[in-house]
């Protein structure tokens, strides 16, 4: 692996063990509550070394970005003391480089026929708009029905279109909505942290979009909640959908977007 993205991989792993030892509350992980007051939220580095079996020099050093292998028990161990989720645990091995442990992908589907199942299912959508997003969210197919109604060519990105004021198509909830393209990006950008391309959607989203600057610098990777759209013409309100993404939790793959009209 190439030493820029070796260091970025490093980076990445410290930035998100920070996050989430920050977002632990010492009580809840069976320790001691402390008696003075302590300097920052979460747990301390010396803590989390406790909880995982390894000295707080190793962990200090895995925060700090240094550029040497993590082994696969030190991460199992690491995310048994931060309490991640199974979402939250393969990010961690994606991160570090390392194959996600059997028992963390045993219940995943993989997409048939390296996505085209998706594309056809997107096609023959009928309840509403639908489309296929590539795992930087760039729109690379539509049905009949976001033709129409969607100003959305192939290679828009979707968050970009949602969440920086573009006039026909906004989330009704754009602040805590803007968590679920956080997290599939965030996902993603764990697989592939040396696109120069995917760095530029980034930046740009991190400048104009305060909701998406705030939870991308959380690390938010949650799941994707059901999403309310308004669909706006000539700055006049048009009918409003609800719409979920469809991906695969465990792993990076083309997704769809389904959109049917709200009751």
């Amino acid at each position: 692996m190439h030493e820029g993205v070796r260091s970025r991989r490093h980076d990445e792993l410290a930035r998100f063990l920070t996050s989430r030892r920050a977002n632990l509350d010492p009580e809840s992980c069976g320790l001691p509550p402390l008696r003075r007051r302590r300097r920052t939220p979460g747990l301390r580095r010396d803590e989390v070394s406790a909880l995982a079996g390894i000295s707080t020099a190793y962990y200090t050093w895995i925060e700090q970005g240094r550029r040497f292998d993590v082994s696969s028990g030190v991460l199992e161990a690491l995310a048994v003391a931060l309490r991640l989720n199974d979402v939250e645990s393969t990010h961690l091995f994606t991160l570090a480089g390392k194959s996600t442990p059997r028992h963390l992908t045993a219940n995943v589907v993989l997409p048939a026929r390296g996505g085209e199942a998706m594309l056809e299912f997107v096609r023959a959508f009928r309840e509403g708009p639908a489309l296929l997003l590539t795992p930087w969210l760039e729109v690379a197919a539509s049905n009949a029905r976001a033709g129409e109604l969607l100003d959305l060519e192939r290679g828009t990105n979707l968050a970009e279109a949602v969440l920086c004021g573009r006039a026909t198509l906004r989330l009704a909830n754009a602040d805590r909505l803007a968590g679920a393209f956080v997290a599939l990006l965030r996902r993603n950008y764990a697989n592939d942290v040396d696109n120069e391309r995917f760095d530029e959607l980034i930046l740009n989203l991190r400048a104009r979009s305060d909701a998406f600057r705030r939870l991308w610098d959380a690390h938010v990777i949650t799941g994707t909640p059901l999403m309310r759209f308004e669909i706006r013409r000539r700055n006049a309100a048009g009918p409003t959908f609800e719409g979920m993404i469809v991906a695969d939790p465990l792993a990076s793959h083309q997704f769809g977007l389904f959109m049917s009209q709200a009751g």
